[in-house]
């Protein structure tokens, strides 16, 4: 891997996975945040080489190693028809049926997830097919509603950009390229519509400020009111199900 023009990205590291090198110039110090087993962040202070980055995330393996592990051994809470658990516009609903197979089909306000007589609902199995029912409605949510807001806020407040892509992306909210492409993770979905235009809003202002300076803050503040409250409440939801 050629470390040495790399200022921030995602690159993977044998034994711990991806992780997400970002670079801030106001930070003080180099430090690695573990938020689950999915989403491991490096921050890079100041002018500090990214290859000094890369060479302490691989000093700090077996600690990073640890960390993961006890994040992978957390049980997921159960869903269940009473844990009533719903996306945006679906409701989880689990169906016993005479069938041997354990499949998800995405009707109306349902995703509705079916399973043999003889197989209890918290099996890992159909857990498991359960939780891809829910991506798969985060998606189509997230492709209905979510491209059309960008247009909307764009226009409204004279942002230019290129592509709009919407992933299953756990490390962020959100990005922008250095094309003015715009990504947004299906996850948004989980948020209220007021912090859904505020990361909107977040990655359309990088198409003027790229990073994360006195001035992005500055212009990201004047079209959302308060950019750094909205910015702590985001923080207090998490990507994934």
């Amino acid at each position: 891997m050629n470390t040495q023009k790399k200022d921030s990205g995602l690159f993977f590291i044998n034994d711990i996975g991806n992780v997400l090198f970002r670079r801030n110039m106001r930070a003080k110090r180099l430090t690695i945040s573990i938020r689950s087993s999915s989403d491991i962040r490096v921050t890079i202070p100041g002018a500090l080489p990214f290859r000094t980055a890369h060479d302490f995330v691989i000093s700090k393996k077996g600690w990073i190693v640890e960390k993961l592990n006890k994040h992978s051994t957390k049980p997921n809470s159960i869903l269940s028809n009473e844990s009533n658990y719903r996306t945006r516009n679906h409701r989880l609903r689990f169906y016993p049926h005479k069938r041997l197979n354990i499949f998800v089909s995405i009707a109306q306000e349902e995703v509705k997830v079916y399973h043999p007589e003889d197989i209890s609902i918290n099996d890992e199995r159909v857990q498991k097919v359960a939780r891809k029912g829910i991506e798969l409605a985060f998606r189509h949510e997230a492709h209905q509603i979510l491209p059309q807001r960008v247009r909307e806020l764009a226009l409204k407040h004279g942002f230019s950009y290129n592509n709009i892509s919407i992933k299953r992306t756990t490390s962020r909210w959100g990005s922008c390229s250095s094309k003015n492409n715009i990504n947004l993770s299906i996850f948004l979905m989980k948020l209220p519509d007021d912090l859904i235009d505020y990361v909107i809003l977040h990655e359309l202002t990088h198409t003027i400020h790229r990073n994360h300076g006195p001035n992005f803050w500055k212009y990201l503040d004047r079209i959302t009111g308060n950019a750094k409250n909205l910015a702590a409440r985001v923080k207090k939801y998490q990507t994934g199900i």
